[in-house]
C-alpha cells in the first residue's frame, strides 16, 4: 500500500473527564453507569446513534451467560439493568432459572440512555474513535473524528469497550486476533407460515429441490438467523464490506426466488438487515493475566476476581458445563504493555476456547461494570489502573450486589 504523510495539525481538546469508554455496547453502558456512580466525571463515546451494540444494532436481543445453566450467577448492575426493562415492559420472555431472558432493542436502546445519564455520566454519539492519545507508555485519551472534525478527549483512565479492541490496539498493547463467524441478521414479514410449513412438510422433494436452485443462483432463505460468514476477519474493512454486501445480496436474491416459486412467501418482505454485523470474535488484549479452557472447567476461582460467572458456550467441542460457574480475574482487564487503560467485553484477555462464553451479553455487562468500578477507584487514587487494590475494588463491586462467590 501507498502512503503519504499527514502535516501536523493542532487538535481541539473536547473535553477533559476522569473517566473515558469508548463503545456504548452492553459492557460501555455498565461500564459509564459504574464509574459515574463511582463519583468519577464520566464521558461514554459511541460511533453509532443510539446505545445498546451487539443487543440493538445486530439484533442479538438475548441476555445469555447470566447463569450457569441451574441458577443465576451474575447480579450486580446486570440485573439492575435487566430488572428496570422487565418493570417498564421492555422484556419479550420471562427470565429463565440462570437469569437469561429476551429483551426488545428499543427499549434497550432507552434505557441505556436513561441509566447513564441518571448516573451522571455524559454520552456523546456518532464519533468515531480513530486512535488513542499516548504519552511515555500511558494511554492520556482519544481521539474522536465526528461531523464535528477531528477532536481529543482526554481523561485519566480510559475504557476500551469497543468490542474490537481498538483503543487498546492503536495504544500499543499487546492484541492477538482469533476469527469467528460474522453474521448479518434479516428480519422477515409477511411469512404465511402454516402455508410455508405444509409445502416443506407434504413436499420435501419438491421442497429440497427449490432450495438448491436458490443456493446455485447465489441466494439463501432469509430469516431471522441472517447470513453467516466463515473465515473473515472483523478488523479488516474489506472483508467487512464484502460481508456487508454479499450478505444483503443473498437476503434480497432470496426473497425475490421465494416470492415467486414457494409457497407461503407470496406476500414476504425483508423489512429489515440489521445496521451492524453480528461479530463473535476478534481482537482480544494479551492481559497481565489470559483466561484459558482450564480455568473454566476447572471452576477456578482466583484472588483478583471481578465476579462469578456461569459457563454456557464451548467452544468446538462438546462439554457438560450445566452447573459450573468460575471466577473472571481483574488482570484479564488489563493490558500488559500500556497503563491508563482497561478492556471490558468481548476483547478482554482470554484464549479463543474461553472467550466463547466471555463474549455473551451476561459476562461482557459483568466486565463492564468492573472496569467502570476500577476506573473511578484508579482516578480519585491518581494511579494507574493496574494498581488499583483488588480488595477495594471487590469491596465496592460487593457494594453494588455482585456475586464474587
Amino acid at each position: 500500500m501507498k502512503t503519504l504523510t499527514e502535516q501536523a495539525r493542532t487538535i481541539p481538546v473536547r473535553a477533559e473527564v476522569d473517566v473515558v469508554v469508548a463503545g456504548g455496547g452492553p459492557a460501555g453502558v455498565n461500564a459509564a453507569i459504574a464509574a459515574a456512580r463511582g463519583g468519577a466525571r464520566t464521558l461514554l463515546v459511541e460511533r453509532y446513534g443510539y446505545l445498546g451494540g451487539m443487543i440493538t444494532g445486530s439484533s442479538v436481543t438475548w441476555y445469555l451467560g447470566m447463569g450457569n445453566g441451574k441458577s443465576q450467577t451474575i447480579r450486580g448492575l446486570s440485573d439492575e439493568f435487566i430488572s428496570r426493562l422487565g418493570e417498564a415492559g421492555g422484556l419479550t420472555s420471562e427470565r429463565n432459572q440462570s437469569g437469561d431472558c429476551n429483551s426488545d432493542a428499543e427499549f434497550v436502546k432507552w434505557m441505556s440512555v436513561e441509566m447513564v445519564q441518571e448516573a451522571g455520566a455524559d454520552i456523546l454519539l456518532h464519533s468515531w474513535v480513530s486512535a488513542a492519545v499516548v504519552q511515555d507508555g500511558v494511554c492520556r485519551g482519544i481521539i474522536v473524528e465526528s461531523k464535528s472534525g477531528r477532536e481529543a478527549i482526554l481523561a485519566k483512565v480510559v475504557v476500551d469497550a469497543t468490542a474490537d479492541g481498538d483503543v487498546c490496539a492503536s495504544a500499543g498493547a499487546g492484541m492477538v486476533t482469533d476469527n469467528h463467524d460474522i453474521t448479518l441478521i434479516c428480519q422477515v414479514t409477511g411469512v404465511d407460515r402454516e402455508a410455508a410449513d405444509a409445502f416443506r412438510r407434504d413436499e420435501p422433494e419438491a421442497y429440497a429441490r427449490l432450495i438448491a436452485t436458490l443456493e446455485e443462483q447465489g441466494g439463501m432463505v432469509p430469516s431471522h438467523g441472517g447470513a453467516k460468514f466463515e473465515g473473515y476477519s472483523a478488523v479488516d474493512v474489506a472483508d467487512l464490506t464484502h460481508i456487508e454486501n454479499e450478505a444483503r445480496k443473498r437476503a434480497m436474491r432470496g426473497l425475490v426466488f421465494l416470492r415467486a416459486h414457494m409457497p407461503g412467501y407470496e406476500k414476504a418482505k425483508v423489512s429489515l438487515t440489521c445496521p451492524q454485523l453480528g461479530v463473535r470474535e476478534s481482537r482480544k488484549i494479551v492481559g497481565e493475566y489470559t483466561l484459558t479452557q482450564d480455568d473454566i472447567l476447572g471452576s477456578r476461582k482466583f484472588d483478583d476476581t471481578i465476579g462469578r460467572c456461569g459457563a454456557q458456550m464451548t467452544g468446538y467441542k462438546l462439554y457438560d458445563v450445566s452447573g459450573l460457574d468460575y471466577d473472571i480475574p481483574y488482570r484479564c482487564l488489563v493490558p500488559q504493555r500500556v497503563d491508563g487503560i482497561l478492556a471490558a467485553g468481548r476483547c478482554v484477555s482470554a484464549t479463543h476456547w474461553a472467550i466463547n462464553t466471555l463474549r455473551l451479553i451476561g459476562p461482557c455487562t459483568l466486565t463492564g461494570e468492573a472496569a467502570g468500578t476500577a476506573a473511578a477507584l484508579a482516578a480519585a487514587s491518581e494511579v494507574a489502573p493496574r494498581q488499583v487494590d483488588a480488595g477495594s475494588l471487590q469491596s465496592r463491586l460487593k457494594e453494588q450486589g455482585n456475586n464474587l462467590g
